[in-house]
């Protein structure tokens, strides 16, 4: 900023501070740089008789990856009010600011900007409404959006199939689009982007072959060496039960970052063997790695699925201490998980009590199944009542277990009372069979081999008999 505050004294000096080409050149770099001020370049902005539209939308641009999002929306307003059109790449810079900011209702306004322009058709500002509405969880409009793009890019796959993941129950949605990427394109037209999204998927649904399959196309493409990649990769075999290729991967990988070793850590922690998870992070810290919060919330959930005690107080104790890193809400939630497993209730109640930070409903549902478990029925009410204080969205899955506490006490009324009214959605699970993904739900009739389905667990049932089983 030095050198460019010098350099336009020079271009005032030279008259040609009016002069477009170059004031762009200074509206880009104090907008959107790095090493840039956003706050000059509106003062940059300000002082030119008339902008071009190039150099509004450098504004609104650097305002929408900014810390204050909503400021692209008061430059937006400015530009319009100032007779100026906006075009076919403004609007992606204000709907991204929609998307970071969750403001639906903003991007509904924009979007009827949009037709009224009429550039809807736009390949990017489609892409733009689709990334909003997945960032808002409305899948379904995010769908017809992506429906009414005719000509669709790798940018526009990228942004459903990854929009499907982050939401996590249209995981299945994900895959599907992705085979109608394979079916629709060539392969080559598959990024590093597109690949990280689909490992993600296959690690959610469990769908191992597919995954495998992935992997090979990722070496056949030449992303070996992608770090986010290699990260999805373990991660998909570790979720779909393959340890041995997760920790081979892992293993093989020429670059590893902070998140590669979260992701072994939260691997060895899902199968159980928390001494290697702990192993594991200590390798990181001797490999220069300096762990982060994330990194040690996968250390403290190791250290809870084995109920490593001694260990987890120690790390928590660290985590502060040692690493100058504020515990979050992630860590309590682990060291209350760790210490209600171990039959450490007051401690845990605590340690709760002691936090600087409002428990979640995670939280308190650790501790109240704990408090179940190990039969404190005087605690166990107090982290029900607490939980039932949250409005979520899965609040009948806390009301269920309300009553189940109440049953156990044999009030019957009172358990009666809490599941009145309450909807619990039935449990799923799914199935990877010859490259198809079979979805299951409780007491499900609908899938067309379901006699052959139910044939056959007769038959399992009656051989697990044999072998003793009551």
């Amino acid at each position: 900023m030095i050198h460019l505050h010098q350099l336009q004294a020079q271009m005032i000096k030279l008259s040609l501070d009016q002069n477009t080409q170059a004031m762009s050149k200074l509206v880009a770099f104090s907008a959107i740089s790095n090493h840039g001020n956003i706050n000059y370049a509106c003062s940059i902005l300000s002082y030119i008789n008339n902008p071009t539209i190039y150099m509004w939308n450098l504004l609104i641009r650097g305002f929408s990856q900014s810390k204050e999002p909503h400021k692209a929306f008061i430059w937006y307003s400015k530009m319009t009010n100032s007779g100026i059109l906006p075009d076919n790449f403004t609007f992606p810079f204000v709907l991204k600011a929609c998307s970071r900011l969750f403001d639906l209702k903003m991007g509904f306004q924009f979007q009827s900007q949009i037709i009224k322009l009429g550039l809807f058709m736009d390949i990017y500002i489609g892409s733009s409404l689709v990334y909003l509405y997945t960032s808002c969880g409305e899948i379904d409009l995010a769908r017809i959006v992506f429906e009414g793009i005719e000509i669709k890019n790798v940018v526009t796959w990228n942004v459903m199939i990854s929009g499907c993941v982050r939401n996590g129950k249209f995981v299945k949605e994900a895959l599907e689009y992705f085979q109608e990427m394979r079916a629709e394109c060539v392969e080559d037209m598959f990024d590093e982007f597109t690949l990280v999204s689909v490992s993600s998927a296959c690690a959610n649904m469990g769908a191992l072959v597919l995954g495998k399959w992935v992997h090979g196309l990722v070496c056949k493409s030449g992303f070996c060496e992608v770090v986010p990649l290699g990260n999805a990769l373990v991660d998909m075999y570790g979720k779909c039960g393959n340890l041995d290729d997760a920790c081979k991967l892992f293993d093989q990988m020429c670059v590893r970052d902070i998140v590669s070793w979260s992701t072994m850590i939260d691997v060895l922690a899902m199968h159980g063997f928390g001494r290697r998870a702990v192993e594991v992070f200590i390798e990181m810290e001797r490999a220069g790695i300096v762990p982060d919060d994330t990194a040690f919330t996968s250390l403290l959930c190791a250290c809870s699925h084995a109920g490593l005690l001694h260990e987890g107080r120690e790390w928590f104790k660290r985590l502060s201490c040692d690493y100058g890193i504020t515990p979050k809400i992630q860590h309590y939630g682990c060291m209350v998980d760790l210490l209600g497993k171990a039959g450490q209730l007051k401690e845990a109640y605590e340690l709760i009590s002691e936090m600087p930070i409002r428990p979640d409903a995670a939280t308190w549902r650790s501790m109240f199944g704990a408090c179940l478990y190990h039969g404190d029925f005087d605690l166990a009410k107090i982290a029900a009542s607490q939980l039932l204080l949250f409005d979520l969205g899965d609040s009948a899955g806390d009301t269920v277990i309300m009553s189940n506490l109440y049953s156990k006490l044999r009030k019957w009324d009172d358990a009666e009372r809490m599941r009145r009214g309450t909807m619990k959605y039935p449990g799923h699970s799914i199935t990877e069979v010859n490259n198809v993904m079979h979805e299951f739900f409780i007491r499900d009739n609908f899938h067309a081999q379901i006699e052959d389905i139910y044939l056959l667990v007769n038959q399992m049932a009656g051989q697990i008999k044999l072998f003793g089983s009551v």
